[in-house]
Parts: structure tokens; C-alpha cells; sequence
């Protein structure tokens, strides 16, 4: 099994921790000081009170942690798989509400849903009824487990200066350790800070942006809505946010030196993880400096829109960018997304993943078992092989791993793009070439 070269959490794992002020300096230009109270007081309050939240957060995430460690022990016991355990135990525990209730909310949403068939969204009806009584027996099933088996808090998750050996928790003699904690929970706590600070960042650049073309204008004798059309809206060509974007950022090259501009934000430190390349298809160069890894449904739209600009930006960086696709089947909320993982797997088989995964993209309306095999003909792959691949367990089961690792990795929807073990957290052609000119350096 191949693995990119990152580095996970080593001995300590850092978050903020101490209460920030309302008066700290966050920003300066022309020696005029930001604090908080210069953005919006939304932005302000959740900035102000991210290190209390990332406390409740942590203990929160503690006791679901908790929670997954009684589910394996009990599963254990019963000598099943965890999944197995609450099949029994939860969901054959709530039963189907009738299809009159069903066809009610389907008539109500069909035209919102663009009017598909009742068997179509069925399934997804039935998902969405089963979740509030599923989630009931399931509070009430780990109450019971609570009560079985005895849990012995041993270090506050929010103690300063923990290290990844450090005991949390002992669970029917499992040892929970910090090491266990960030490794299931550190994307989610590194993203819950880095929104904030994201959200802080963009909110006081709008201040700047706005105080800068204002004093430029005012330097030039012209007001700030002719300023702003003759450096930014007069030269759009194709009005796309990257272009609007790439104008502003000309423009702050030239005016931060200017106007003294400095940010005393301290951004979040990027939690990086080991993600597995597996023998999963892939383009590019395998000793190239980068790997971008693509967790992928076949029926998901941002999917489909989202890869031409992956290949777009990989491109620019020739041989050191190297991509791999892995699948990640929303089975809950798209039906044919698990068989559409099989078929790309066995076009992969016969050498034409990449080809086989555009016409997917294409035909996302159409990825019944009938169009999968016509689309197989379409690209000259052997159709009775690919046939027989279809129903071959060994396909499913490798699509079942990829999903398996995904979730491992924090993976909850798709798609899901880490750049060198970093989940990209900006589904854009910026945030990408961001990733990856970090990963570069």
C-alpha cells in the first residue's frame, strides 16, 4: 500500500486555548488600528468566542469517541461487526412508516425535486423519515452501554500541553489516548478554527480593501466607484470569480506596501494526515512531488463540475502534481452511485478509468446498469468482460474499502481533495493552487 509523504500529528497537537479581546490589534494600515469590533458583530462574536467553543467542541467529540469505543466493545463481545451490531440493534428496531406518508412528501416536493418518479426518490423519502426514530433507539441503545460497561475519565481534553500519549479515558480496559482522540477528530477541529479564522480574515480584508480604495481615489482626485471600475470592473473579461479575484489581489500588491498594511492573525496549523493512494487509478508521475487525492461520487454534481478545474490547475504544474482517484459513494442520498464505483472500477480494469469517468460526469441522470454497459461500448471497452465485472464482489469491495478509509479520514461528503494529506477546504482553482504551492515548498 502507498502512502504520500506527510507528516501526521508528532508529540503535540496545539489549539488555541486562551480567551481572545475585543481590543487585541488584528490588522494595521496607515496607522490606523482592527480589532474585532471593526468587523461585523456576527463575525466579531464567533471570533471572540472560538476558544470557548473549540473547548465544548473537543468535549463533545470526547464523548462521541466514547460512544465508537463502546460500539466496538460490544461488538466484540457479540463477535460482529460494529455495523452489523446496529443493524440489529437500531434499525431493525424502527420500522418503515407507511407509503402513504411517504407518497404525502413526495407529492408535496416533487416539483421541487424536478419531478422524478416515486421509486426514484423513494429510498431518499425513507432515509430522511427513518433518522429522527433511528436516532432515538440509538440515544437509548448507548445509554445501555454506558450502564454495561464501565468508563473512567482519566485527563481533561481541554488540560494544556497534552501529548499523544497521554489516557483520556478507559473504556472496559480500553485506553483512549490523545493520539486516538486527534487522529478521529483533528480535521474537525482544525477546520472549526480555521472557518473562524477564515471568516475573520475575509471580513477585515473588506475593511482594508474598502479603506485603501477610498484613500487612492481621494490621492487621485477621482471618486471611489470610478477607481474601483477603472482597476477592477473595466478590465473583466469573462466576469468569473477567479479573474475578479486575481484583480483584487493585483491591486493589494500594490497598495499594501503603500498604505503600510499588516495582518497579526495566527492562522490555525494545517492538520495533515497520511492518506493512503492505495492501488487506485491515477495520473501523472508517481515520484512527483505533490499527490492530489480525489474522493469521488459519480451522481454528485460538485463533483462533476468541480474536476474540470482540478485538471486545469494540475496541469500547470507538468510532472510534479500526480492525482489519484478514490471512491466515495453518497449510498444514502444517491442511488446509483455504489454500481456507477464498480463500472469505473472495472473500465479500470481494461485501462480506461479516466475515459469511462468523464462520460459518468456527463450522464449523471442516466447511470442505471443499462447505461453504465452502453457507455462501456461507447469507449471500446470489452462489453461482456465488463459485464461480467459488474457483478464481480471483488469491485464492490474494493469501492467499500476506499469508503471505509475516506470516513476514516475524515471524509463526509464529496468531494473531498487533500493536497499532500491537507483537505482542501476551498473548492475553488485559488484554494487548489494554494495547496499545492504550500505543498511545493
Amino acid at each position: 500500500m502507498k502512502f504520500i509523504t506527510a507528516i501526521i500529528f508528532t508529540i503535540v497537537f496545539s489549539f488555541s486555548i486562551f480567551a481572545q479581546s475585543a481590543m487585541e490589534t488584528l490588522a494595521t494600515f496607515s496607522g490606523r488600528s482592527l480589532t474585532a469590533q471593526d468587523v461585523s458583530p456576527e463575525i466579531a462574536d464567533a471570533w471572540l468566542k472560538l476558544p470557548s467553543n473549540l473547548a465544548k467542541l473537543r468535549k463533545s467529540l470526547l464523548e462521541q469517541h466514547i460512544e465508537k469505543v463502546l460500539l466496538e466493545v460490544e461488538a466484540d463481545k457479540q463477535n460482529v461487526t460494529v455495523g452489523k451490531l446496529l443493524e440489529t440493534e437500531v434499525s431493525a428496531k424502527v420500522p418503515n412508516p407507511p407509503d402513504e406518508e411517504i407518497k404525502k412528501i413526495y407529492e408535496a416536493n416533487r416539483i421541487q425535486l424536478g419531478n422524478p418518479t416515486f421509486e426514484k426518490v423513494r429510498p431518499q423519502i425513507l432515509f430522511f423519515l427513518r433518522q429522527a426514530p433511528e436516532k432515538k433507539v440509538y440515544e437509548k441503545y448507548i445509554e445501555s452501554l454506558r450502564s454495561k460497561y464501565k468508563i473512567v475519565p482519566v485527563k481533561d481534553v481541554n488540560t494544556n500541553n497534552l501529548i499523544v500519549g497521554d489516557v483520556l479515558a478507559i473504556v472496559d480496559s480500553r485506553n483512549i489516548t490523545y493520539a486516538d482522540f486527534i487522529k478521529e477528530n483533528g480535521l474537525v477541529l482544525y477546520e472549526f478554527e480555521a472557518n473562524a479564522f477564515d471568516a475573520m480574515k475575509r471580513s477585515l480584508e473588506q475593511v482594508v480593501d474598502a479603506a485603501l480604495y477610498s484613500a487612492e481615489a481621494q490621492s487621485l482626485g477621482i471618486s471611489t466607484t470610478t477607481y474601483i471600475s477603472r482597476e477592477i470592473t473595466d478590465k473583466l473579461k469573462d466576469y468569473s470569480d477567479d479573474e475578479i479575484e486575481s484583480l483584487g489581489a493585483e491591486l493589494r500588491k500594490n497598495l499594501y506596501p503603500k498604505y503600510r498594511v499588516r495582518y497579526f492573525l495566527n492562522e490555525p496549523k494545517p492538520f495533515i494526515q497520511n492518506i493512503s493512494t492505495d492501488d487506485d487509478p491515477s495520473l501523472g508521475n508517481e515520484n512527483a512531488k505533490v499527490t492530489v487525492v480525489m474522493f469521488t461520487d459519480f451522481q454528485c454534481p460538485a463533483c462533476s463540475g468541480f474536476y474540470p478545474v482540478i485538471k486545469n490547475v494540475i496541469a500547470e504544474y507538468g510532472d510534479n502534481i500526480r492525482l489519484v482517484v478514490r471512491d466515495f459513494p453518497l449510498v444514502n442520498t444517491h442511488e446509483n452511485a455504489f454500481q456507477s464505483a464498480i463500472a469505473a472500477n472495472a473500465a479500470n480494469k481494461q485501462g480506461k478509468f479516466f475515459e469511462y469517468k468523464e462520460l459518468l460526469y456527463k450522464n449523471q441522470k442516466s447511470l442505471d446498469t443499462e447505461s453504465l454497459i452502453k457507455y462501456a461500448g461507447e469507449i471500446g471497452l470489452n462489453v461482456k468482460k465488463f459485464e461480467n465485472d459488474l457483478n464481480d464482489e471483488k469491485f464492490a469491495d474494493e469501492v467499500r474499502k476506499d469508503m471505509a478509509d475516506g470516513k476514516s479520514y475524515g471524509v463526509r461528503g464529496t468531494p473531498s481533495i487533500f493536497v499532500n494529506g491537507y483537505k482542501l477546504r476551498s473548492l475553488s482553482a485559488k484554494g487548489l493552487r494554494q495547496a499545492i504551492e504550500k505543498s511545493l515548498k
